[in-house]
């Protein structure tokens, strides 16, 4: 097993966010023991962690967008359609060595679901109050652009159960996709993108030609009622992409909050197909707040094998991530396969300006 340890603080040395206090303790971030996850079954070596490797030939499954939860016993991992199911799921108990399932967790993405555009994106799976399960998802509206739907499950593996309308849609800013939700412990959260990329300007992450101006890509976050569906208060923007240095896309984001009481938000940044998508971070003091001082955790590392890593997805420890990269370069149609990795958060003090 190949070990990747990045030490974070190219992104902290512009100085503090205004929201955290410059003599407090800003982490720095990393990840350790980032190993590929072969689902496919096929490696009979007894040890699932040392018999990874990050280079070699692999037997690997298409497993894109990926998100876990703890539930029923095991570890599940739900990612973008592929592998034949609309949600496919794998399990694990130690969140190294996976099995794929043969289960689609949801072969019903709901009547709302444009009948020509089954495909589904990006789900995360939460467990209310009530002990029922929850997904968010991403699909194309019949008739408009793609909504945030939410389904429901006594089981984590399903099948869920979709609701009769999306949770929430944007159509005049270009859609919404990749929601995921979050507990704090007293309220319950929702983030999302807005896919302003979707209705073109500069980026080339777009179906048609770039031209004139990025188009915004805000990340939102809503506050949710217990029961992880009843939509709370309005909507707000947490973070946005920066233009050219970033290809106009910021994504797929994921909240934790550190141990000194502020927040970061993990999301992935410049276009899916492309080398340069990574996973990135930023901090705020509040869960709603405006996220500043970014950094980049994990991008394309010549010789390690993981190639436009994203789709980052945290456990509700803190400690371990899954996220999807591919293994060769300048594929971007290419499968993008399931990795693991322990994340490490160390209080090391940051120098303000």
């Amino acid at each position: 097993m190949k070990t990747l340890l990045l030490p974070l603080g190219a992104g902290l040395a512009a100085g503090l966010p205004s929201l955290i206090n410059p003599r407090e303790m800003v982490p720095t971030l990393g990840l350790a023991n980032v190993t590929k996850i072969d689902i496919a079954g096929a490696d009979p070596d007894p040890d699932p962690i040392q018999g990874r490797r990050l280079a070699g030939p692999f037997m690997g499954v298409d497993f894109p967008d990926p998100s876990m939860i703890w539930g029923d016993g095991s570890w599940k991992a739900y990612a973008t359609s592929s592998n034949g199911k609309k949600i496919p799921v794998a399990t694990s108990s130690d969140t190294w060595s996976w099995t794929l399932t043969g289960g689609d967790a949801l072969p019903d993405p709901g009547s709302w679901v444009d009948p020509n555009d089954q495909g589904i994106w990006a789900p995360d799976v939460q467990k209310n109050d009530a002990g029922t399960y929850v997904m968010y998802y991403t699909a194309r509206l019949n008739g408009g652009n793609h909504c945030i739907g939410a389904a429901t499950s006594a089981t984590a593996l399903g099948p869920f159960t979709p609701q009769a309308q999306p949770l929430i849609c944007d159509a005049a800013d270009g859609g919404v996709i990749d929601a995921s939700g979050y507990d704090d412990g007293t309220d319950r959260w929702i983030v999302w993108k807005v896919d302003g990329n979707s209705l073109g300007g500069a980026t080339t992450c777009q179906g048609g030609t770039p031209s004139g101006a990025y188009k915004s890509t805000p990340i939102k976050i809503q506050r949710l009622a217990r029961d992880a569906l009843t939509l709370l208060d309005g909507a707000k923007t947490i973070l946005d992409n920066e233009g050219a240095s970033n290809d106009g896309v910021v994504e797929a984001p994921a909240l934790y909050k550190i141990a000194d009481g502020n927040f970061v938000l993990f999301y992935s940044a410049h276009c899916y197909s492309s080398d340069d998508y990574d996973v990135e971070y930023a901090f705020s003091s509040t869960i709603d707040g405006s996220y500043t001082n970014r950094g980049i955790l994990i991008r394309t590392v010549d010789n390690k094998g993981v190639y436009g890593p994203g789709g980052l997805d945290i456990d509700p420890n803190g400690k371990n991530v899954v996220f999807h990269g591919r293994l060769n370069p300048n594929q971007g149609g290419a499968i993008r396969e399931l990795y693991s990795a322990e994340l490490t958060i160390s209080g090391q003090s940051i120098t303000g300006v």
